[in-house]
């Protein structure tokens, strides 16, 4: 393949992540603010609740504990369970450091989940593969890798 083919490829690539986020974008400004009904965040956890709640929360919730409301249910099908959790009314936004308060919350649900699943929080950073040239479709991974713990799908 040319450099000119590739740059294509790679600007078709480009387009159609802007074009799918735009609309995952209107999607959630239609809904009104975009956000779960009164602030609930919930992820679904493939293993047993009774394990997940003995002793306490993975450590990502239970840091975040008292400042938080948190649910746990069968989730659909058999398929394990659904952790939901909300930031509760009047919570110390000090708990939180400098993070906002609500991706705090993503993350710790995210982490608790690979925590019950794994064993292990999954890290991309440092990248196993060391260091390298950045490159077109590279530089779209690597910020893809960075913007993970942000908005978007738990």
């Amino acid at each position: 393949m040319g450099v000119k083919a590739a740059v294509a490829v790679g600007a078709a690539g480009i387009a159609v992540g802007v074009v799918a986020r735009s609309l995952v974008k209107g999607r959630s400004e239609s809904d009104g603010d975009g956000r779960h009904p009164e602030g609930w965040k919930a992820v679904t956890v493939l293993g047993d609740p009774a394990a997940f709640e003995q002793g306490g929360y993975p450590e990502p919730l239970q840091r975040l504990v008292e400042v938080l409301e948190v649910r746990v249910q069968p989730a659909p099908g058999d398929k394990g369970f659904e952790v939901h959790a909300r930031v509760k009314d009047g919570a110390d936004p000090a708990v939180f450091g400098d993070d906002d308060p609500e991706q705090a919350l993503r993350a710790a649900l995210r982490d608790a989940k690979q925590i019950v699943e794994t064993g292990e929080v999954l890290r991309p950073v440092p990248r196993p593969h060391g260091e390298r040239p950045t490159t077109l479709f590279g530089a779209v991974v690597d910020k893809a890798e960075d913007e993970a713990k942000g908005e978007g799908v738990l």
